[in-house]
């Protein structure tokens, strides 16, 4: 038995509502009952749950997290955080209280100046306590990175969706993957920053391309420089499911030459299991 480990999903009342098959004309979803069928099935044994509240659909995700932590025994919460307004030490102690086990941040581009501004109060107690870092950002963004890294190389970050390169029709050779991925390949000299590597609906074209061959390269290009120990499997569950079902999101790693059992076992399982084991 294959036991799994989901490093990115998303829970809200209702559903994602972001143009997804939740958002649609009679589409009723209870998406935490619906994980955690998809959970007994397939043997997944804790998922971090990465809050999502920039949007006024969504506001309030951190509370509802917190409601359906009780309910399942997968759950491991990750906190919205607005990059403009970050909790002191005090808010965040009452986060973990709350069963939080890191923070989810949104950076993109237009938000690396409020990202810099971030205070070392707030990083050095994520540091302190091997608080997961889940960050979703894009192209120059990544940039933003080092600097607060160089000052805290332990800290614990998690890019999301192999960083977001450009969905690819067709296979990149070596040197583009290379390019595509330069910014997310140089955090590898900073020991605690692992790739989620999920999303893969959006780095093909179209995205229902399954098994995404397209975008191995990108794969393979994120073994060489973090070694698949740094790697986890993540669904992004329930987005993800507007373009392959569930059990795709991880037997796509059993259709990748360039990886192994032992490999397979660690991205999908064990590697998450090990950064939770150190909270």
């Amino acid at each position: 038995m294959t036991v799994r480990a989901d490093a990115h999903i998303h829970l809200f009342p209702g559903g994602y509502q972001d143009q997804s098959f939740a958002s649609r004309p009679g589409v009723s979803i209870d998406e935490a009952a619906c994980y955690d069928s998809l959970s007994r099935e397939h043997d997944v044994v804790a998922a971090l749950v990465v809050g999502y509240a920039g949007e006024p659909w969504c506001e309030g995700n951190n509370h509802f997290l917190i409601e359906q932590a009780p309910r399942y025994a997968w759950i491991r919460n990750v906190a919205y955080i607005d990059i403009d307004r970050v909790p002191d030490v005090d808010e965040l102690e009452v986060l973990r209280e709350q069963g939080f086990v890191g923070v989810s941040l949104f950076a993109f581009e237009d938000q690396t100046a409020s990202l810099a501004r971030i205070g070392s109060a707030f990083w050095s107690w994520l540091e302190q306590r091997n608080w997961l870092v889940s960050v979703n950002s894009q192209d120059e963004a990544w940039n933003a990175w080092p600097p607060i890294l160089e000052r805290f190389p332990q800290l614990r970050l998690l890019v999301s969706h192999l960083g977001l390169p450009p969905a690819m029709t067709t296979p990149p050779g070596p040197e583009q993957a290379a390019a595509a991925l330069r910014l997310v390949t140089d955090l590898a000299r900073f020991p605690g920053v692992r790739v989620k590597l999920s999303g893969f609906y959006a780095l093909t074209t179209p995205g229902h391309d399954y098994p995404h061959a397209a975008a191995w390269p990108y794969v393979e290009r994120l073994v060489e420089s973090f070694s698949c120990q740094r790697l986890l499997w993540a669904s992004d569950f329930s987005p993800c499911l507007d373009w392959v079902t569930f059990p795709q999101t991880f037997d796509l790693f059993g259709r990748m030459p360039f990886l192994d059992e032992d490999d397979r076992a660690a991205i999908v399982g064990s590697n998450l299991l090990e950064l939770l084991e150190d909270l």
